[in-house]
Order: structure tokens, then C-alpha cells, then sequence
């Protein structure tokens, strides 16, 4: 059971790693563009995200997503969310390309904050996951999540200038996607192993 908790924890905090990063680089460098100035991009990008997922880890301990169907809709939400992004973004600037910088900015923020909410379910919902199960790879789960963030904003950078910005969040989505059937199969141990744990203080 350890060994499996390990390896599928791992993927998890590995696909939200590398999904939270290629997000965050994209939107960063797409409302840079827009906002005129890479200053002004990161500012607004970096407030955005920071509130956004604070205020969707602050949801997740209300909104619990420890049930199968919850963990797949949370999952396809997001990913088709950022699919759709490059899409129907670039309609919003040019209906506010000529906007002064206040309103740019909310609507660089229109983009952000509904990424930024699902995403900060992310991690607090595996951790509650995984230490229901066994708390003692939690300081791996802490550590390879944090090197596949720094890895990924490397690799962000490369995708965004040898393809496109979008396929950077495209990257990002794939990743939360895969992140679904991960997020369901840790729910699924975590079930039987509180059944498993139950069954002799019944018995008893």
C-alpha cells in the first residue's frame, strides 16, 4: 500500500507542479503583452494568482473534494478552462485594447481569477488525500512538488518561445487533465484504507 501511495502521490504533486508553473507563466507573459510592459504583467499576474489560489485553498477546506465525481469535475473544469483560454481571451483585448490601464487590468484579472480559484484546490485536497492514507511521505510530496515547479518554469519559457504562449497553457491544461484520474485513484485508497482501519473498531 506505501509503495502505491508513494508513486501515485508523487505524480500528483509532480502534475501540480508542473501544471500550477506553466499557468502561471503563460497568463504572466500573455497579459505582459497586453498591459504593455512585463512590469505591469507581473504585478497584476503575480497578485492575481497569489490571491486567486489563497482564496481556492481557503474554499477547498469548505467545499470538499474528496469524492470521486467532485474530484473529476474539478479536474475537467480546469483543464477545459485553460483549452479554452486563448480562445476567447484574445476577444476581450481587442474589445479593451484601447482601455486606460485600470481596466486593462481587471481584465487581465478575468482571466486569472477563475484559473487561480481551481487551481488552489489543488494541493491542499492531495495533501488531505495522501495523510489520510499515510502521513509519512508527506516531506517527499512537499519536495518533488517544489522541483517540478522550478523545473516547469524553465520549461515554460522554452515552450512559450519555440511554440506559442498558448500551447504554454495548453501545457498546463494537459497536465491538471491528467491530474483527474490521478486525484480519483488516491480518493479510491484512501476510501479503502478507512474502511480496512474501520472494519475492526466494528468488529470490536
Amino acid at each position: 500500500m506505501t509503495s502505491r501511495i508513494a508513486l501515485l502521490g508523487s505524480l500528483y504533486f509532480v502534475l501540480i507542479g508542473l501544471g500550477f508553473m506553466f499557468v502561471e507563466i503563460g497568463l504572466i507573459q500573455r497579459i505582459s503583452i497586453y498591459l504593455g510592459h512585463p512590469v505591469y504583467g507581473m504585478a497584476i499576474g503575480l497578485f492575481g494568482i497569489i490571491v486567486s489560489t489563497g482564496l481556492g485553498s481557503l474554499c477547498s477546506s469548505r467545499l470538499s473534494l474528496l469524492t470521486g465525481l467532485r474530484l473529476q469535475l474539478w479536474a475537467g473544469a480546469l483543464g477545459f478552462y485553460l483549452i479554452l483560454l486563448p480562445y476567447w481571451f484574445p476577444i476581450l483585448v481587442d474589445e479593451f485594447a484601447s482601455a486606460n490601464l485600470l481596466v486593462r487590468a481587471w481584465v487581465s484579472l478575468a482571466a486569472i481569477v477563475p484559473s487561480g480559484v481551481l487551481m488552489g484546490f489543488g494541493f491542499p485536497t492531495g495533501m488531505e488525500i495522501v495523510n489520510a492514507i499515510d502521513s509519512r511521505p508527506t516531506p517527499w510530496f512537499w519536495a518533488v512538488n517544489g522541483a517540478a515547479g522550478v523545473l516547469a518554469a524553465g520549461i515554460a519559457v522554452l515552450v512559450s518561445i519555440h511554440a506559442t504562449i498558448s500551447t504554454t497553457l495548453w501545457c498546463g491544461a494537459a497536465c491538471y487533465l491528467l491530474l483527474g484520474p490521478t486525484a480519483i485513484y488516491l480518493a479510491r485508497l484512501r476510501h479503502s484504507e478507512t474502511d480496512v482501519v474501520a472494519a475492526p473498531a466494528a468488529s470490536g
